[in-house]
């Protein structure tokens, strides 16, 4: 019997799980040196924020969160999504994403933030994210930082 995935919210016990999905995506999606700065997002040191797992037969497969900020200019937006590489292009990402734009818009946040970098850019502008601007390497060597945001409305 085949187990559904199961979008629910990140509880302290996904921690080690989670951080297992950072280090299955590293070095292509983040580099080593982000793993400290996800460490503080989930630990929330972040302000405030929500954050959310997809689960399958007990194991962590995908995660993604929502920080929030007092901006109205960038009051909203994705942070630290990723899904296992054994477990891509299945959806999952689809998924997780939708779930977010869904709660920003029952929020009623009228626009969505994110940067990635420029092997998701378009994964997210296929969702309706649109590009503001790129900078080369702004992570890091190699991985160029690619701002994008949403229309909810």
């Amino acid at each position: 019997m085949t187990r559904m995935p199961t979008l629910r919210p990140y509880q302290p016990g996904d921690r080690a799980a989670c951080l297992h999905l950072f280090d299955a995506n590293t070095p292509r999606f983040f580099l080593p040196e982000e793993r400290r700065d996800f460490e503080g997002w989930l630990d929330g040191e972040e302000g405030p924020a929500e954050y959310l797992v997809i689960e399958e037969g007990g194991q962590v497969i995908a995660c993604g969160g929502l920080w929030f900020s007092p901006d109205p200019a960038r009051p909203a937006g994705f942070a630290w999504g990723m899904v296992h590489p054994d477990r891509q292009r299945q959806g999952l990402g689809r998924t997780l994403a939708q779930a977010r734009l869904d709660r920003l818009r029952a929020l009623g946040v009228p626009h969505a933030a994110l940067d990635t970098s420029q092997h998701t850019a378009p994964f997210y502008a296929r969702l309706g994210f649109r590009e503001l601007g790129r900078t080369p390497d702004g992570y890091g060597p190699g991985l160029h930082r690619v701002d994008m945001v949403a229309d909810l409305n």
